[in-house]
């Protein structure tokens, strides 16, 4: 058995640890509900099948992530020392870590057939260090590497969401287009209904404020129409510090006017100091 030291962790799923010969050490495995002990032995087999090759398609999706964090933030720097340098891509390692192999049980005619190789991997980069760094590979292909999102493998919620997944950054072109399409073919009501739902979900007092503030000032100033006002506004990193600082919602739309354009001329540090300079209560 592959599978050293196992035991039930506090959320009952099996954990142990198994030797990860590309590192040359143990990681931690963690077992979802309903994972055969046969199928545990696959998994475990084709973590030590991983090999240069498919570290370098990891690699080249990890250097996409890299560069689109350092041109829509300021981060340059690890610690204000050392800079995020490398010769090849290989090279790029040295700035994340997979540290934990999540099994997730497959479906039925999977698991019957026992023919496709996947790997749920998870750990850290430095890149992105608060949200943690996770990598999806099926059958020698990377199909989703980016933020740590507790994805299950089997689950297809990732597959066309080009936000975040740096495995289908070549195609992020195309995949907008598409997703501008489909958007153009939903009914006016619905949107409207589904984005207030939204809204109200995290802050059932401010979902009217927000519905204005998207379509009678960002949309206006921005001159967009109120979806790709509502698009561009959520996909911000304001709109997220919203949801994790209420206290944010009680502010005026003119200083959120004001956070937006700080966050879209200059970067989200910007707009952190901007909010910490300007608020009455403490974000941190």
């Amino acid at each position: 058995m592959r599978l050293k030291d196992s035991f039930k962790n506090e959320f009952g799923e099996i954990e142990g640890t198994a030797f990860f010969p590309y590192y040359n050490e143990n990681i931690t495995v963690i077992c979802r509900d309903g994972v055969a002990p046969e199928y545990v032995e696959k998994c475990l087999q084709y973590l030590e099948e991983v090999d240069e090759t498919l570290m370098l398609q990891i690699c080249k999706y990890a250097e996409y992530f890299l560069k689109d964090k350092l041109e829509t933030t300021s981060i340059g720097e690890i610690g204000d020392e050392e800079a995020f340098t490398y010769e090849n891509l290989l090279d790029l390692q040295r700035y994340f870590h997979f540290g934990i192999l999540y099994i997730d049980a497959p479906p039925e005619p999977v698991a019957e057939t026992a023919q496709t190789h996947v790997l749920n991997l998870s750990g850290g980069c430095d890149w992105w260090e608060d949200e943690g760094l996770q990598c999806l590979v099926k059958d020698g292909e990377v199909i989703y590497l980016g933020y740590f999102n507790r994805f299950n493998i089997w689950h297809s919620c990732y597959s066309e969401d080009y936000i975040g997944n740096y495995a289908l950054y070549e195609k992020r072109d195309e995949l907008r287009k598409k997703a501008a399409e489909k958007r153009a073919d939903t009914d006016t009501d619905t949107w409207r209904i589904q984005r207030f739902t939204r809204y109200r979900a995290f802050a059932f007092f401010a979902a009217r404020k927000l519905e204005n503030f998207v379509d009678k000032v960002l949309a206006l100033n921005e001159n967009m129409d109120e979806k790709s006002a509502t698009v561009c506004f959520e996909n911000s990193y304001l709109y997220q510090l919203m949801t994790e600082y209420p206290k944010l919602l009680e502010e005026s739309m003119d200083f959120w006017y004001e956070c937006y354009r700080i966050e879209q001329e200059q970067d989200i540090g910007e707009l952190v100091r901007y909010i910490c300079e300007n608020c009455a209560w403490e974000m941190f």
